[in-house]
């Protein structure tokens, strides 16, 4: 009997290899391309009643795909999508209701779209979002818009972008407008290398709104970054350049998204015997020297790419980067300078590490204590 059992097992997997190997599973940018993954409503009026949208995917691979399900972040979003097999170079789509009767608030909805394709699927959903501002009654453009640059309207001038994967372009949009009475033409004047912008309609008609597209590519910033970056643009105005700056903050990571699931299991796994460093009470202006010790648990090299403080206050003297061979452990060492801390008092120091660790790619460290 028990010879059977494994006489079927081989059999299964001669026939079925999709199932045995363990890198059967399909990559977003091989199989589906969707239009948009963020779809913005703008400004909507609680009395509108529902308001829907469309995503329209197309299937860009060599075999047949099917969405299996659609879920949604909460319910006052209802997902309808194309149940029937999808097959290579036709397109379906995915329709969403958002019920937009919860009270005038900003809503932001995702949709987690689970993805099947031939006999296996993709490696990970696809998330879309939906995204908008609810009112009660209907507002004014000086109301809507309350930072001005120029004749340029926008609701905030810093904005985040969330982690960026590295070699991997994130985009987003915001809606903008144009609070003159006549025509705008909105051009970047300076722009941050790793940004790109666009509005849609350019020129903007008088008293309207836009859309401003931003992206950011971590390929196109001239060298290699990690962590916490500020992308910064000023604009041209009909002609006019403008001082008045736009941000764009985001975190750029290590991109897991060519790794099979061996080489995810042998990844370095970095383990920190103790992420706080208590450095009892000093007087301003004193220096503190902070050392943490990380071994790697992992198979294969552990990479520290890069620790970062959350202002200007702390130096890492360590090199960077950093390797940690499989079962060998480093010292990272972080200088804080009290002097450049705009307080005194309790001291919580945050430090964020950048690692090629799957399942630690970013992790913090503290250096706590009073500065009198």
């Amino acid at each position: 009997m028990k010879k059977v059992i494994i006489l079927l097992a081989v059999l299964a997997a001669s026939f079925f290899p999709a199932f045995a190997q363990e890198d059967s599973f399909f990559k977003e940018a091989d199989v589906i391309r969707f239009d948009k993954k963020v779809h913005d409503f703008g400004d909507v009026m609680i009395a509108e009643g529902p308001v829907s949208c469309i995503f329209t995917f197309t299937n860009i691979g060599k075999d047949p795909i099917v969405i299996h399900n659609v879920i949604s972040s909460c319910g006052c979003t209802t997902p309808e999508w194309t149940r029937e097999p999808v097959r290579p170079g036709a397109t379906g789509t995915i329709q969403a209701t958002f019920s937009n009767d919860q009270g005038p608030y900003p809503f932001d909805k995702t949709l987690t779209v689970y993805v099947g394709v031939g006999r296996s699927s993709l490696d990970r959903p696809v998330v879309l979002r939906l995204r908008g501002v609810s009112h009660e009654k209907k507002k004014d453009l000086d109301e809507l818009f309350t930072v001005k640059i120029g004749s340029l309207g926008l609701r905030k001038t810093e904005v985040s972008i969330g982690y960026i994967d590295q070699g991997v372009v994130k985009s987003d949009q915001m809606q903008i407008a144009n609070l003159s009475k006549s025509e705008l033409t909105v051009e970047p004047a300076t722009v941050s290398p790793g940004l790109s912008l666009t509005v849609t309609p350019n020129p903007i008609p008088a008293r309207s709104m836009a859309r401003l597209s931003y992206a950011v590519n971590p390929a196109e910033m001239g060298r290699t970054a990690w962590g916490k970056q500020r992308f910064e643009a000023t604009f041209r105005l009909n002609g006019r350049e403008m001082t008045d700056k736009m941000t764009i903050t985001g975190v750029i990571k290590d991109n897991f998204e060519k790794m099979s699931k061996a080489d995810i299991e042998r990844a370095g796994i970095p383990v920190i015997d103790r992420s706080y460093f208590e450095f009892g009470e000093v007087k301003k202006g004193a220096s503190v020297t902070a050392t943490y010790s990380i071994r790697n648990k992992g198979k294969n090299p552990l990479v520290i790419h890069q620790v970062e403080g959350q202002d200007g206050a702390s130096t890492v003297l360590s090199k960077m980067p950093l390797t940690v061979k499989p079962g060998g452990k480093a010292d990272v060492k972080v200088r804080l300078d009290t002097a450049s801390l705009e307080y005194t008092g309790e001291v919580i120091e945050v430090l964020t590490v950048i690692t090629n660790a799957p399942s630690k790619p970013i992790l913090n460290l503290f250096i706590t204590g009073n500065v009198q």
